[in-house]
Order: C-alpha cells, then sequence, then structure tokens
C-alpha cells in the first residue's frame, strides 16, 4: 500500500506548487487542467485551474489541485511534517514557508528535538518542521 499527500487549494494550486519545486528542489512531473477534462463542463474562468498535478523531490512526491468554484477549503488541523537531518537546511526551509505565511511556533529546541517549529504558508497548508529526533540527547 502507498500514501498520496493531496493537498487543495482555492486556485492558487500552480503558484503554490511552482514555489514547492524550487524550495524542495521537485520537479513537476504531471499537470492535467480542468478545462482539459471532456467530461465535465467547466468555466471560463475555471480552465486552467489544475485539476491535478504532481511533484516529485529526491525525498517525496506531493499532489495537488484546484477546488472547484464555490467550494471552501480549509486545511483544518492537518499538516504535513518535515524531518531534517541538516539544521541550516531546516532553518533555511522554515524561513521560506514563514514568508508571507503565518508562524504558529518559532523554531526552539526541545528535549525530543533540536530544532522544531510550525508554519502556515502563504497559500495556507501547515507545515511542522523538526529536527530528526533519531539518537538526539537534549543538552
Amino acid at each position: 500500500m502507498d500514501l498520496n499527500v493531496h493537498l487543495v487549494f482555492g486556485g492558487n494550486c500552480e503558484d503554490a506548487f511552482n514555489a514547492y519545486k524550487e524550495l524542495f528542489e521537485g520537479e513537476i512531473v504531471f499537470v492535467f487542467r480542468k478545462g482539459e477534462d471532456k467530461t465535465m463542463p467547466v468555466g471560463e474562468e475555471e480552465k486552467n485551474k489544475i485539476s491535478h498535478i504532481v511533484m516529485n523531490t529526491p525525498q517525496f512526491s506531493l499532489q495537488g489541485e484546484d477546488a472547484d468554484a464555490g467550494v471552501p477549503v480549509s486545511t483544518g488541523s492537518s499538516k504535513l511534517v518535515l524531518v531534517f537531518h541538516d539544521l541550516q537546511k531546516l532553518q533555511a526551509v522554515y524561513r521560506t514557508l514563514a514568508d508571507g505565511g503565518n508562524i504558529v511556533s518559532p523554531l526552539q529546541q526541545t528535549f525530543f528535538s533540536e530544532a522544531i517549529g510550525e508554519v502556515v504558508d502563504a497559500f495556507g497548508v501547515r507545515w511542522l518542521i523538526m529536527m530528526t529526533d533519531e539518537d538526539y540527547e537534549s543538552h
């Protein structure tokens, strides 16, 4: 069995995936727009919205779409967890995701991790970002 992470956006899916592609050194390997689906009529304003997109990175794959017009989008309490082995890379990703978004909790050291923090990025996606807790001993 596989688990695929599929994010739903309120019209800015393509912008989000282009930003994630740069941040996570990814490659967008599939894009299907709502206007390409001949089985469902869509309005002119929806034609270029994303029906399905796939991005592969060296570490993970991410999928997404734009919600249909009029359908509310909420990330609720779900979050994506990024676990790092490199503190400098963690700090760079945290700063980039926080830029234009909201910091839920600043990066801090805990009894179980050298660094952990949480942000909601500019696209409304919630990220928990942490150093691996493998072999971590608090000081």
